[in-house]
């Protein structure tokens, strides 16, 4: 177990070396990735209820948020913030707006994760997507929590294109489908 989301995450110490995707910000290699639409965390109160019965279920008492800081951000402190496994989304939210009072409105990027070294979630900007890493005994937990069909890949396909092709260009989007191993899937589970 580790601390701080070192153990799941490479996690800068300062802002002029953070790391963001296309780039892989997950440490595990052996994890697998799950893709879902971003924004926030979650989509609503059934499914932030369903991560924290799948997080109990797995052992964890709590998760931390902590900002992955952009280099051209005059703080030098990322935001985090603590929530227990019992709680709900309007205490997350109610934090979250302490921080920013239109989550989902400002470009943050954010690492989530508990204690436990087999999962971690990754609530991107740019690509606006939450990328799910796991160990790969977890995907089908995950997969339930968010309703992804495979890995999530070909639901946001045309998403993916538009994000990365107006604002980066094809060679990111390159770069993020193999530093996630994002290929379509065809899958119907």
């Amino acid at each position: 177990m580790g601390t701080e989301g070192k153990h799941i995450f490479t996690i800068a110490e300062m802002s002029k070396s953070a790391i963001f995707p296309p780039e892989q910000v997950f440490k595990c290699k052996d994890f697998d990735f799950l893709l879902t639409i971003g924004g926030h965390l979650v989509e609503g109160h059934a499914e932030y209820s369903i991560l924290m019965d799948v997080l109990k279920e797995l052992g964890e008492r709590e998760f931390t948020i902590k900002e992955n800081l952009e280099p051209a951000t005059e703080r030098t402190v990322p935001f985090k913030a603590t929530f227990s496994v019992e709680s709900n989304l309007d205490e997350f939210n109610e934090k979250i707006k302490e921080h920013d009072p239109y989550f989902g409105m400002m470009p943050y990027h954010f690492f989530v994760f508990g204690k436990l070294n087999t999962w971690g979630i990754y609530i991107a900007e740019f690509p606006t997507v939450n990328i799910i890493g796991c160990k790969p005994h977890l995907v089908d937990k995950f997969r339930g929590v968010f309703k992804i069909k495979g890995n999530g890949y070909d639901e946001l396909e045309a998403f993916l294109d538009q994000e990365f092709t107006s604002a980066k260009g094809p060679e990111m989007k390159e770069n993020f489908l193999f530093n996630y191993r994002l290929i379509k899937t065809h899958h119907n589970n």
